[in-house]
Protein backbone atom coordinates (compact mmCIF):
# COMPACT_ATOMS: atom_id res chain seq x y z
CA UNK A 1 0.00 0.00 0.00
CA UNK A 2 2.94 2.24 0.55
CA UNK A 3 4.25 1.73 -2.66
CA UNK A 4 1.15 2.43 -4.46
CA UNK A 5 0.36 5.97 -2.27
CA UNK A 6 4.17 7.11 -3.10
CA UNK A 7 3.02 6.45 -7.15
CA UNK A 8 -0.61 8.41 -7.36
CA UNK A 9 1.88 11.38 -5.27
CA UNK A 10 4.24 11.15 -8.19
CA UNK A 11 1.53 11.17 -10.54
CA UNK A 12 -0.44 14.07 -9.12
CA UNK A 13 2.68 16.06 -8.87
CA UNK A 14 3.54 15.10 -12.51
CA UNK A 15 -0.28 16.31 -13.44
CA UNK A 16 0.44 19.39 -11.41
CA UNK A 17 3.49 20.06 -12.98
CA UNK A 18 2.56 20.12 -16.44
CA UNK A 19 -0.98 22.16 -15.81
CA UNK A 20 1.35 24.57 -14.26
CA UNK A 21 3.35 24.81 -17.76
CA UNK A 22 0.47 24.57 -19.44
CA UNK A 23 -0.99 27.92 -17.98
CA UNK A 24 2.35 29.32 -18.40
CA UNK A 25 2.98 28.75 -22.28
CA UNK A 26 1.14 31.58 -23.01
CA UNK A 27 2.81 34.03 -20.87
CA UNK A 28 6.00 32.37 -21.79
CA UNK A 29 5.74 32.49 -25.22
CA UNK A 30 4.92 36.06 -25.59
CA UNK A 31 8.01 36.74 -23.28
CA UNK A 32 10.24 34.65 -25.32
CA UNK A 33 8.84 36.32 -28.88
CA UNK A 34 9.73 39.86 -27.43
CA UNK A 35 12.84 39.08 -25.96
CA UNK A 36 13.77 37.72 -29.61
CA UNK A 37 11.75 38.45 -32.47
CA UNK A 38 10.92 35.35 -33.33
CA UNK A 39 7.39 34.78 -34.96
CA UNK A 40 7.36 38.34 -36.62
CA UNK A 41 7.73 40.39 -33.37
CA UNK A 42 9.33 43.42 -33.78
CA UNK A 43 12.18 44.32 -31.65
CA UNK A 44 12.36 47.72 -29.40
CA UNK A 45 15.33 49.40 -29.63
CA UNK A 46 17.06 52.24 -27.34
CA UNK A 47 19.48 53.86 -29.66
CA UNK A 48 19.35 53.84 -33.55
CA UNK A 49 22.52 52.71 -35.60
CA UNK A 50 25.51 55.01 -36.28
CA UNK A 51 25.36 54.31 -39.57
CA UNK A 52 22.52 53.62 -43.00
CA UNK A 53 22.92 51.69 -45.88
CA UNK A 54 22.12 52.67 -49.50
CA UNK A 55 19.85 49.72 -49.45
CA UNK A 56 16.10 50.71 -49.97
CA UNK A 57 13.30 48.79 -48.25
CA UNK A 58 9.39 49.39 -48.91
CA UNK A 59 7.87 49.40 -45.40
CA UNK A 60 3.79 48.73 -45.69
CA UNK A 61 1.59 49.53 -42.65
CA UNK A 62 -1.71 47.41 -42.18
CA UNK A 63 -3.71 48.91 -39.58
CA UNK A 64 -7.52 47.33 -38.36
CA UNK A 65 -9.44 47.14 -35.29
CA UNK A 66 -10.52 44.07 -33.29
CA UNK A 67 -14.11 44.29 -31.04
CA UNK A 68 -13.15 48.00 -30.57
CA UNK A 69 -15.30 50.85 -32.15
CA UNK A 70 -12.33 52.84 -33.50
CA UNK A 71 -11.21 53.77 -36.65
CA UNK A 72 -7.54 53.53 -36.94
CA UNK A 73 -4.80 54.65 -40.44
CA UNK A 74 -1.53 55.05 -40.88
CA UNK A 75 -0.59 58.55 -42.47
CA UNK A 76 0.61 56.55 -45.73
CA UNK A 77 0.00 53.32 -47.00
CA UNK A 78 4.12 52.82 -46.98
CA UNK A 79 6.87 54.30 -47.02
CA UNK A 80 10.29 53.68 -48.47
CA UNK A 81 13.45 53.75 -45.66
CA UNK A 82 17.28 53.58 -45.87
CA UNK A 83 18.27 50.42 -44.05
CA UNK A 84 19.82 51.83 -40.49
CA UNK A 85 17.86 54.97 -41.17
CA UNK A 86 15.60 55.99 -38.28
CA UNK A 87 12.15 56.60 -39.79
CA UNK A 88 8.79 57.99 -38.38
CA UNK A 89 5.85 56.99 -39.51
CA UNK A 90 2.28 58.70 -37.75
CA UNK A 91 -1.12 56.70 -36.59
CA UNK A 92 -4.39 58.32 -36.45
CA UNK A 93 -6.45 56.74 -34.10
CA UNK A 94 -10.24 57.50 -33.47
CA UNK A 95 -12.78 56.55 -30.45
CA UNK A 96 -16.32 56.48 -32.40
CA UNK A 97 -18.28 55.55 -29.44
CA UNK A 98 -20.21 57.49 -26.97
CA UNK A 99 -17.53 56.70 -23.59
CA UNK A 100 -14.01 56.47 -22.99
CA UNK A 101 -12.39 52.80 -24.06
CA UNK A 102 -8.83 52.35 -23.61
CA UNK A 103 -7.01 50.03 -26.07
CA UNK A 104 -4.07 48.12 -26.85
CA UNK A 105 -2.20 47.76 -30.20
CA UNK A 106 -0.66 44.75 -31.06
CA UNK A 107 1.50 44.05 -33.56
CA UNK A 108 3.25 41.80 -36.30
CA UNK A 109 6.11 41.96 -38.90
CA UNK A 110 5.94 39.89 -41.72
CA UNK A 111 7.82 38.63 -43.46
CA UNK A 112 8.32 36.43 -40.07
CA UNK A 113 11.96 36.57 -40.47
CA UNK A 114 12.28 40.35 -40.54
CA UNK A 115 10.86 40.60 -36.82
CA UNK A 116 14.49 40.84 -34.86
CA UNK A 117 15.85 43.42 -37.37
CA UNK A 118 12.55 45.11 -37.50
CA UNK A 119 13.40 48.05 -34.21
CA UNK A 120 11.04 50.24 -32.73
CA UNK A 121 12.42 53.65 -31.16
CA UNK A 122 9.19 54.72 -30.11
CA UNK A 123 5.78 53.09 -30.50
CA UNK A 124 1.95 53.53 -29.49
CA UNK A 125 1.86 50.23 -28.84
CA UNK A 126 4.31 50.21 -25.96
CA UNK A 127 1.31 51.26 -23.27
CA UNK A 128 -2.37 50.92 -23.19
CA UNK A 129 -4.38 54.12 -24.89
CA UNK A 130 -6.96 56.01 -23.90
CA UNK A 131 -9.25 57.56 -26.16
CA UNK A 132 -12.38 59.84 -24.86
CA UNK A 133 -15.99 59.86 -26.43
CA UNK A 134 -15.12 60.68 -30.33
CA UNK A 135 -11.77 62.14 -29.30
CA UNK A 136 -8.97 61.67 -32.05
CA UNK A 137 -5.20 61.41 -31.72
CA UNK A 138 -2.16 60.81 -34.07
CA UNK A 139 0.64 58.86 -32.37
CA UNK A 140 3.85 58.84 -33.98
CA UNK A 141 6.43 55.59 -34.60
CA UNK A 142 9.74 55.98 -34.74
CA UNK A 143 11.41 52.43 -36.03
CA UNK A 144 14.89 51.83 -38.78
CA UNK A 145 15.68 48.42 -40.17
CA UNK A 146 19.10 46.64 -38.44
CA UNK A 147 21.94 46.89 -40.48
CA UNK A 148 22.63 43.07 -39.58
CA UNK A 149 19.75 42.41 -41.83
CA UNK A 150 22.19 42.15 -45.00
CA UNK A 151 24.11 39.93 -43.19
CA UNK A 152 21.42 36.63 -42.36
CA UNK A 153 21.13 34.33 -45.38
CA UNK A 154 16.86 34.86 -44.64
CA UNK A 155 16.47 38.81 -44.98
CA UNK A 156 19.60 39.90 -46.70
CA UNK A 157 17.27 40.30 -50.02
CA UNK A 158 14.02 40.92 -48.03
CA UNK A 159 13.11 44.71 -49.90
CA UNK A 160 9.30 44.34 -48.93
CA UNK A 161 8.00 44.55 -45.23
CA UNK A 162 4.84 44.99 -43.71
CA UNK A 163 3.93 46.10 -40.06
CA UNK A 164 0.59 44.91 -38.88
CA UNK A 165 -1.12 46.42 -36.16
CA UNK A 166 -4.58 45.76 -34.84
CA UNK A 167 -6.32 47.76 -31.86
CA UNK A 168 -8.03 45.51 -29.37
CA UNK A 169 -9.83 46.89 -25.95
CA UNK A 170 -7.43 46.28 -23.91
CA UNK A 171 -7.94 43.38 -20.56
CA UNK A 172 -6.06 45.61 -18.29
CA UNK A 173 -8.28 48.44 -18.24
CA UNK A 174 -11.52 46.27 -18.23
CA UNK A 175 -10.99 45.10 -14.74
Amino acid sequence: MKRNTKVVLWLVAAVAFMGGLAFASVPLYRAFCNLTGFDGTAMRATKAPEVATDVIVRVRFDTNTRDIPWTFKAEKPYQDVRIGKTAMMYFTVTNTADHAITGRAVFNVLPETMGPFYRKLQCFCFDDQTLQAGESKTFPMVYFLDPEMLKNIDTRKVRDVTLSYTFFESKAAKK
